[in-house]
């Protein structure tokens, strides 16, 4: 019976021996780094523009800034045009897309209160007129010592008052846009139109009313653009990292974005003093020249500053395109071409010197190769997309 008990314990000790460990043993077969540094892309991206390369090469920074700008209407590029006063329109002289002159009549409008002040106009005018009158009567009156020296101090009084009036009558009418009425109106009512004029030359690129619309002077009726390029202006954001910023009088170029080939050229007229702090940009204004005819507010351009004065002292190295390097697991790392299309591994870099187009490598990389400078980010996405399908 000792015998049969003893047999049963070796043979329970042997098979729990014999078992493996619930945790521990060869671990699964996991993918090598090179494995996991390496992406295919479909060769198409290449041919159709999605995916460039850029050769590595061995030379100084070219010092060059390139950066994004604004095309902005200058103070006198745009204006607005409405009137002063409540009324109605009355007639309408320019549609939307119309070429205008500086002064011409874009609407006429029906306004109540310049009525109202071209009559209190007619009053101080009349007044004035008896004023005079009484003054040159009094003034008569005294060279024959006929009159007191009282009496011809209130007709002078009168007289200036009543000149004063008229001068406040005449300026309130104008300043509302109304004209003097003719001297002794035939007409049984007093009704007056006030023109909109246009303030600058331009075309007219928004209108904001209908015929017989009410009209207040808080509205705007017309918007006008100038046509000429002194009447833009390019702002351009400067990463607040470069060291030679853009100064006064300095050259730059100016490049459409897009399929258009054109460029021109533009002169810094200055910055705007600080730093923005969400983007973190200091911001210049530049004037282009006549030959950025192409040019329309509220596009977006690339300008080039040539290089600033000592840039033949930048560090040489191994210089890549600054958008070739991408952040891949927490690593600077650039995508390398293989030896066959469509096929790239990335690599972690160790980045050097740089300004805001380009950057040295000191270690990585070797002069020859190809990298990835657009589409780097895609091929990112596809490497980490492998990652996750492989955990």
């Amino acid at each position: 019976m000792k015998r049969w008990i003893f047999g049963i314990v070796l043979l329970t000790f042997g098979c729990q021996k014999a078992a493996p460990p619930t945790s521990g043993g060869t671990p699964p077969t996991d993918r090598t780094d090179a494995g996991k540094s390496r992406v295919a892309v479909d060769r198409q991206l290449m041919t159709t523009g999605r995916i460039t390369l850029a050769t590595v090469e061995a030379r100084s920074l070219s010092g060059e800034l390139r950066v994004a700008g604004e095309v902005r209407s200058s103070e006198s590029g745009s204006a607005e045009a409405g009137t002063l006063v409540a009324g109605r329109i009355a007639s309408l002289e320019v549609a939307e897309g119309a070429k205008v002159k500086r002064g011409q009549v874009l609407a006429w409008v029906d306004a109540p209160e310049v009525a109202r002040a071209a009559a209190d106009l007619l009053l101080a005018r009349a007044h004035a007129v008896v004023a005079k009158r009484k003054r040159a009567r009094q003034e008569a009156l005294d060279t024959a010592s006929a009159t007191s020296k009282n009496a011809l101090d209130d007709a002078r009084a009168e007289d200036d008052a009543a000149r004063a009036e008229l001068l406040a009558a005449r300026t309130l009418l104008t300043s509302l846009g109304g004209a003097e009425p003719p001297s002794d109106p035939d007409v049984t009512a007093l009704i007056v139109r006030v023109p909109v004029r246009a303030p600058i030359a331009g075309i007219v690129a928004e209108r904001n009313t209908v015929l017989g619309g009410a009209v207040s002077p808080e509205k705007t009726l017309f918007r006008i653009v100038a046509d000429s390029q002194t009447a833009f202006s390019i702002l351009a954001r400067v990463p607040e990292t470069v060291t030679a910023k853009p100064q006064a009088g300095a050259s730059a170029t100016v490049v459409p974005r897009g399929t258009g080939s054109s460029t021109c050229q533009a002169l810094v007229e200055g910055s705007l003093g600080g730093i923005d702090t969400q983007t973190r940009t200091l911001a210049v204004r530049l004037a282009p020249d006549k030959s950025c005819a192409w040019l329309i507010p509220g596009s977006f351009v690339d300008v080039v500053f040539a290089p600033a004065r000592g840039s033949a002292n930048l560090p040489a190295g191994l210089v890549v395109p600054r958008n070739a390097i991408v952040d891949v697991r927490g690593k600077p790392t650039v995508f390398v071409a293989g030896s066959t299309p469509g096929e790239f591994s990335a690599r972690a870099v160790q980045s050097g010197s740089g300004d805001t187009n380009e950057v040295t490598i000191d270690a990585g990389l070797s002069a020859g190769e190809q990298v990835v400078v657009e589409g780097a980010l895609l091929l990112k996405g596809e490497l980490l997309r492998a990652d996750l399908e492989g955990t």
